[in-house]
């Protein structure tokens, strides 16, 4: 795509983020928003990207976003839903740093989910999300370390 049409692109995409300089998407987002421009360009037959690519990539956008983040309980789209992919030595990682913090508690036999989130967070260096903790309770889960229970967000300690 020739460098104007990414301009265009770029432009239209901190329009989505509400103006003030900001995007509210991250780098592989906003990539992935240029690829679906330059596509629809193609299916036009058209050898460069245009306004209207750009504007047919955010409203394909926002139709995904529709479809997949929508809380079924409360109607309202919420991201943190999307999985988040995390590399696998980073899960690593975290599920290690989770173990510890577990086993700091002592013999607590539950911990409430937004405390455990809380305190992860307080002593990472790096951002943690909700997802990515989900993927480390995953993780700890499935070496048969713990158990998450129903929808009280509770996690059980069966072995330290």
């Amino acid at each position: 795509m020739p460098v104007m049409a990414r301009e265009i692109a770029y432009v239209n995409m901190r329009e989505i983020g509400g103006g003030g300089g900001m995007v509210s998407a991250y780098p592989c987002q906003l990539e992935s928003l240029i690829r679906l421009a330059e596509a629809h360009a193609k299916v036009r037959f058209s050898n460069k990207a245009e306004t209207i690519d750009v504007e047919e990539a955010k409203r394909l956008h926002q139709e995904v976003l529709k479809q997949s983040a929508t809380d079924p309980r409360t109607g309202i789209v919420d991201i943190s839903i999307l999985k988040v992919c995390v590399n696998k030595d980073k899960l690593e990682e975290l599920a290690q740093a989770l173990k510890k913090l577990i086993q700091s508690k002592g013999k607590t036999p539950a911990l409430k989910y937004q405390q455990l989130f809380d305190d992860l967070r307080a002593q990472s260096d790096a951002a943690v999300t909700k997802g990515m903790l989900e993927e480390a309770l995953r993780a700890l889960a499935d070496d048969d370390f713990l158990t998450v229970t129903g929808k009280t967000v509770r996690i059980a300690v069966m072995k330290c």
